[in-house]
């Protein structure tokens, strides 16, 4: 990735920055005219996002608890929306996330696929 991802957060998860880049190469693929649109900057914020929502996701499987997840994608979800991001982009989004973290952690699939899908009900 060419651009920085854009945090000074020292808590951000760049332990899944890789995945979330993998993320991104998937997303751009469906969503080509976002490069146009968003330029480098976008891809930037698309890692860092999905930095962030990988983590999520995984911490929701272990010690953060279910209810955590819906809860972090809630309000990054009505930050995109604020700034006009489509919904239906953030939405397809979410499934990549949960088909990247399903390849991580298979034994948890149902679990990965009823959080998703949760997440993109609310």
């Amino acid at each position: 990735m060419s651009a920085p991802v854009p945090t000074t957060d020292p808590g951000f998860p760049s332990q899944w920055l890789e995945v979330a880049e993998g993320i991104c190469e998937r997303y751009y693929a469906e969503f080509p005219d976002h490069d146009e649109r968003y330029g480098e900057r976008g891809r930037a914020y698309c890692a860092h996002d999905n930095a962030y929502l990988v983590a999520w996701l995984v911490d929701a499987l272990g010690v953060a608890g279910e209810a955590s997840f819906e809860r972090n994608v809630a309000w990054l979800r009505g930050l995109l929306e604020a700034r006009n991001f489509p919904m239906k982009a953030f939405s397809r989004n979410l499934t990549l996330v949960g088909d990247a973290v399903t390849i991580l952690r298979p034994e948890d699939a149902e679990t990965i696929a009823r959080l998703v899908a949760a997440a993109n009900e609310s």
